[in-house]
């Protein structure tokens, strides 16, 4: 089967399953009884338009990325174990058998593909997420403008920038949306009076445990969203269904902890209990973060107090919208939300876990956006004349949007410089002929070095410290024989913080590590981008020179071969091949001249990149270097001339015999 079918059949599967879910929701919310405005349905498709093309512009950009981070030792395990082992065990005590079920479903497709339709579930299920959010709003009786705020105000909420590029981050939206069903349909069971709606909702609510470890707060958060809509007053059947809800709830943490390798809940983050609290607060005051991070960042303020005070003018400001315009109810069942999505993590992981893992407000987040597009209302609400108030809210939704978009563009930067030296290793790791390759310098995150959150490190990783380079190429497009390591002489710093993978190694260590190796790569910052270059490669102790060497150079050093080739990015790509009588005291020179023997370019320095200099060879070494430079200025054509020189001035150069002038050999002619 071709692989696009097969692509094709596993979106459409998904879609199905998604549209199945979201048509009931849309069909049961769509009666304009249950509205405010009759304006509303129309309005509510401008949402559904709208939220879609904000998850497009924000995050399209992860259907290029390739499997990264977790999605390494998870994808590898779920790949190793059937069905049955991922339902009834864990991977390294992460049991998440709802979301390790769509991996399976995902490798079936062949490498390729397989990423591309996994990270479309993820941009889908937070677009669903969005929609949902939006009848939540619409069944808390609120006008279609404020639901369509509260959807606009999720989709690009900024803490969830890693949640839904990052494919193994799928149990964060997965139980999001299980949580808005089950809201939702609880809701509208206590609307309508009937019990139907009561099965899905608790249905959502009994598999929420089993797509993150999150989702055992699914069934209070149903049960005080319920309470809350009935005014503090449900009725008997409504109590005798959040006590069910609540049971099973019960259940599913009893029943993973009965797995193997799972064991209870840990309570790590009790001792952090005042740092977790408030990077949660800082999470529900992010609107004001930009400002929190700019006051920490210039005068060295205290970013939890800075957080706990925003908090307090939240609340007061809250409190009075709340009470003057009557919506104490849903003000109070966002916090509901907020909290019950924090708690877990608050009492389970440590603060340093949650200052790199800002993904874990997601589920928090609703209650957040569904507060703010609260205050914006009821901001707008206070002034008289309905044009003007309607001026205010949309600059004030307005305003938050621009700052998140600003963010999520910053990161998507980030994402995107990673991505160009990732999809460069991808390729070189593809032909088997460069087994096994030696990769140099590759980075493994990127990080801003300016914060725009006080409490949340910006930054991207994509090999992790606990993975390795092949691992990420047997994910992504089968197994690969691959090494890393780090050579700080030629490595290039950034505007961005660089981490490197693998060992760090010396001269000796590089020159013995690309021998090893059949191929060598080395990652570098050229032109504002992160580029993967192929180097060349060391052959030790092979048989004698060539009889007809191209050109023989005093101290035994000889090129055998020169060529050059134009790369598919317009860089020349000069290649030579040396042979080596051992070790010689000096450097080697590139230039490149025109016409009119005018230096246009060089690029001097050791071989392989800058890694293997010339007084490091040994007697048979073979060693292809490879050496790139860009657009050259000039009358063509230009020539490449390589020669070597020490304190003493140039080494002699003989071509078929004759010694070269100024020792400069012409190796090879460019002509653009």
């Amino acid at each position: 089967m071709p692989w696009y079918q097969g692509l094709g059949q596993f979106l459409c599967f998904v879609a199905q399953r998604l549209c199945a879910v979201g048509a009931s929701v849309i069909v049961a919310m769509g009666n304009r009884a249950h509205w405010r405005h009759a304006a509303a349905p129309n309005r509510v498709w401008v949402g559904i338009g709208l939220t879609g093309l904000l998850v497009a512009v924000c995050y399209g950009f992860a259907l290029r990325l390739p499997l990264f981070f977790d999605d390494l030792p998870i994808m590898t395990w779920v790949g190793r174990h059937n069905w049955w082992q991922i339902l009834a065990s864990s991977e390294s005590a992460y049991y998440r058998p709802l979301t390790f079920i769509v991996y399976k479903l995902g490798q079936m497709l062949a490498p390729g593909p397989r990423q591309v339709a996994l990270h479309t579930v993820n941009l889908l299920l937070h677009w669903v997420n969005g929609i949902l959010v939006m009848f939540l709003m619409l069944l808390w009786d609120q006008s279609a403008r404020c639901a369509i705020t509260a959807a606009v105000l999720f989709v690009v909420y900024p803490f969830v920038f890693l949640a839904v590029p990052w494919v193994t981050a799928l149990g964060h939206p997965m139980v999001t949306f299980l949580t808005l069903v089950a809201v939702c349909c609880g809701i509208r069971a206590e609307r309508d009076g009937g019990i139907r709606w009561w099965v899905p909702s608790l249905l959502a609510t009994a598999l929420a445990p089993f797509a993150h470890e999150s989702g055992p707060v699914c069934g209070a958060i149903v049960g005080g969203s319920v309470i809350i809509y009935k005014a503090v007053r449900p009725g008997r059947r409504a109590v005798a269904f959040i006590a069910a809800g609540l049971l099973l709830s019960v259940l599913a943490v009893v029943l993973r902890s009965c797995l193997p390798g799972i064991g209870g809940m840990r309570l790590t983050g009790l001792k952090d209990w005042v740092q977790n609290t408030t990077f949660f607060v800082h999470g529900l005051v992010y609107p004001l973060g930009p400002l929190i991070g700019e006051i920490v960042e210039r005068w060295g303020w205290q970013d939890l107090t800075l957080v706990q005070m925003s908090a307090a003018v939240v609340l007061v400001v809250g409190v009075f919208l709340a009470v003057r315009g009557r919506e104490w109810r849903w003000v109070t069942a966002g916090l509901w939300w907020w909290l019950c999505g924090a708690l877990p993590s608050i009492v389970a992981l440590p603060f340093s876990y949650l200052y790199i893992s800002p993904r874990l407000l997601m589920l928090a987040s609703v209650g957040i956006v569904t507060v703010w597009a609260l205050l914006v209302d009821g901001v707008a609400s206070l002034f008289q004349d309905v044009r003007l108030g309607r001026a205010v809210g949309l600059f004030l939704a307005g305003s938050i949007v621009l700052s998140n978009g600003v963010f999520l563009g910053r990161q998507r930067g980030l994402f995107i410089a990673l991505n160009d030296v990732y999809q460069d290793l991808l390729l070189a790791a593809a032909p088997r002929e460069h087994e096994p390759l030696a990769i140099v310098n590759l980075p493994t995150a990127l990080a801003s070095q300016r914060k725009t959150y006080a409490m949340i490190l910006e930054n991207v990783i994509f090999i992790p410290w606990y993975s390795n380079v092949s691992e990420f190429i047997e994910v992504n497009i089968g197994y690969r024989d691959a090494e890393a390591a780090i050579f700080t002489p030629v490595r290039a710093e950034t505007e961005d913080v660089f981490g490197a993978a693998g060992e760090g190694l010396n001269w000796e260590g590089i020159r013995s590590f690309a021998t090893i190796h059949r191929t060598v790569w080395l990652a570098r910052y050229d032109a504002g981008r992160y580029r993967l270059d192929e180097v060349g490669s060391v052959l030790t102790a092979t048989q004698q020179p060539v009889n007809d060497a191209l050109v023989d150079f005093g101290g035994g050093a000889r090129i055998e071969a020169a060529a050059a080739l134009r790369s598919d990015d317009g860089r020349w790509r000069i290649v030579l091949d040396w042979w080596a009588a051992g070790p010689v005291d000096g450097e080697i020179f590139v230039h490149v001249r025109d016409r009119n023997d005018m230096l246009v370019g060089q690029i001097d320095g050791p071989a392989l990149g800058g890694m293997v200099p010339i007084w490091m060879w040994e007697r048979g070494d073979r060693i292809r270097d490879i050496r790139y430079i860009g657009d050259l200025e000039g009358d063509q054509p230009f020539r490449v001339q390589v020669g070597i020189y020490n304190e003493s001035g140039r080494l002699p150069a003989w071509m078929s015999g004759i010694r070269c002038p100024d020792d400069a050999a012409s190796v090879v002619v460019l002509e653009q």
